[in-house]
């Protein structure tokens, strides 16, 4: 299935109402499908001028930037709706990544949301992009910016991405290559300290992902800020990365009639060994499967040795 199917297999447009943040050129919800509206922090306008130069957004062969109903420059998604709210659903792709307080975003969403509406979740799972020498993010992370009611990225988030970017290959990736990826650019830690020290000097706002998840470690984070009652939802579902790709989805459903404890109960569970670390490296050749086979017969992994050849 593609993130659109999933998408609209989440929250069953047809006759309901919907917000899609951010969809830029590639909503996955279209007009067709149902009563949608589009939130983004700047007008069509605004954006056609900011990806000028960008072919994948205003290239001759890209879709066009869709009509932005919802400006959130300066006003929340409950002002922009208005007597419109509350809403059935909300899709977010690539967005929560970049929201600095994570908690913070969902409990406003949620606000916009009737009991038992769902969002629809598209997350890059750092093992296959830029963020791959990054650790995940941890439940502490989360409620640290919470708490401290983190409006942009703070400078340990811009330090961390900027120090770790890399340029990676999620194909080769996958395949058991390229497991220790280069840089993005030369002098990292030095233009690190530098975006940080600005960003703590002038509060200014930087496009950072602000949280790295895999799908693994994203149940465990969100399982406990569920029991502590810090969101009012249950996870419904999730889609972990399938092969060849970078992200997964997540829905979420607003259940605020249930305590904490039950929505927390309801997690889904996943083999960790699956989906927080590395791919299996591809067997090849008869003679290395069955040494394999016999690996695996004594430790239960084919992993050990493979993994200190390929990072």
């Amino acid at each position: 299935m593609t993130a659109r199917q999933r998408a609209l297999d989440a929250v069953c447009p047809s006759g309901r109402l919907g917000v899609e943040l951010g969809p830029l050129n590639r909503p996955l919800i279209r007009r067709e499908d149902g009563d949608i509206l589009y939130a983004d922090h700047r007008t069509t306008d605004d954006l056609r001028a900011k990806y000028a130069g960008h072919e994948s957004v205003i290239g001759p062969d890209a879709q066009p930037i869709v009509e932005v109903d919802l400006v959130l420059e300066h006003q929340t998604l409950a002002e922009a709706l208005g007597p419109r709210a509350p809403v059935d659903y909300i899709v977010a792709s690539h967005v929560m990544e970049h929201i600095a307080d994570p908690l913070g975003w969902l409990n406003e969403l949620a606000a916009v949301l009737r009991e038992g509406g769902v969002i629809f979740l598209a997350v890059p799972d750092k093992r296959f992009t830029f963020d791959f020498h990054r650790r995940p993010s941890t439940t502490a992370d989360l409620v640290g910016h919470h708490l401290a009611g983190a409006r942009l990225a703070s400078p340990t988030q811009v330090f961390d991405y900027v120090s770790r970017v890399a340029e990676v290959d999620p194909f080769a990736v996958w395949a058991g290559r390229e497991r220790n990826p280069k840089p993005i650019f030369e002098g990292q830690l030095a233009r690190a300290l530098a975006d940080a020290r600005n960003v703590a000097a002038h509060g200014s706002y930087y496009d950072a992902h602000c949280t790295v998840y895999t799908p693994a470690s994203f149940l465990e984070i969100f399982r406990e800020v569920i029991e502590l009652g810090l969101i009012p939802f249950e996870i419904a579902r999730i889609d972990p990365t399938e092969r060849n790709t970078i992200e997964f989805f997540v829905t979420l459903r607003k259940r605020e009639v249930a305590s904490p404890a039950e929505r927390a109960a309801a997690t889904p569970t996943l083999d960790g060994r699956r989906h927080d670390e590395l791919p299996e490296v591809p067997v090849r050749g008869l003679r290395r499967r069955l040494a394999l086979a016999l690996r695996m017969l004594r430790t239960g992994s084919i992993r050990g040795s493979e993994e200190g050849r390929h990072g």
